[in-house]
């Protein structure tokens, strides 16, 4: 058997290797782990449900947050055809629903009033993967920690993308259901 040329032989190991990169599997890129195991989610539709002692209340909810530090968040309550919306930017916060359509400024301690004990740039650090210092890890998937006087629990399903935060002390549970 007489050798191949020099260059033959070159042809075919550059052919050869040519051939198995163009049969490789792609590598697919996986987005960044999260610290909690919850999201990163920054942009989502889902259903709000809330239980109180009292009542019991569901909406649909837009989400738009980048980060912590920004973003907006739209409650549509269908039966009584309200629209309210909340933006933020740091620690400023404002609200206009559809019976006043201007924005107005709005405190933490007025969102607790409406029954809102995380704040939206809270709630966006939780759903970007971040759980805020101020909980700890009670088992997987579990926290809890006080947030503005209250105890608060949260358990997170990431079968369903389902965060359920409740409010011990004042016996309120909110579900939050990611689409």
């Amino acid at each position: 058997m007489t050798p191949l040329p020099h260059r033959l032989r070159w042809l075919l190991c550059l052919f050869a290797t040519l051939w198995l990169t163009a049969c490789a599997t792609p590598i697919k890129t996986m987005p960044p782990e999260s610290e909690s195991g919850i999201g990163p989610f920054t942009s989502f539709s889902a259903r709000l449900i809330v239980i109180e002692p009292a009542r019991r209340w569901q909406v649909l909810l837009d989400w738009d947050a980048p980060t912590s530090n920004q973003g907006t968040l739209r409650l549509t309550h269908a039966a009584s055809n309200t629209v309210v919306e909340f933006r933020w930017r740091g620690a400023d916060m404002f609200i206009r629903d559809s019976s006043n359509r201007s924005w107005r400024p709005i405190t933490p301690g007025q969102l607790a009033a409406h029954g809102i004990v995380i704040p939206p740039a809270r709630l966006a650090e939780i759903l970007l993967g971040h759980m805020p210092a101020n909980f700890h890890a009670d088992g997987p998937d579990q926290w809890s920690g006080k947030q503005a006087g209250s105890l608060i629990r949260l358990r997170w399903y990431a079968d369903n993308r389902k965060l359920v935060m409740t409010d011990i002390a004042r016996g309120r549970r909110a579900t939050l259901i990611i689409q």
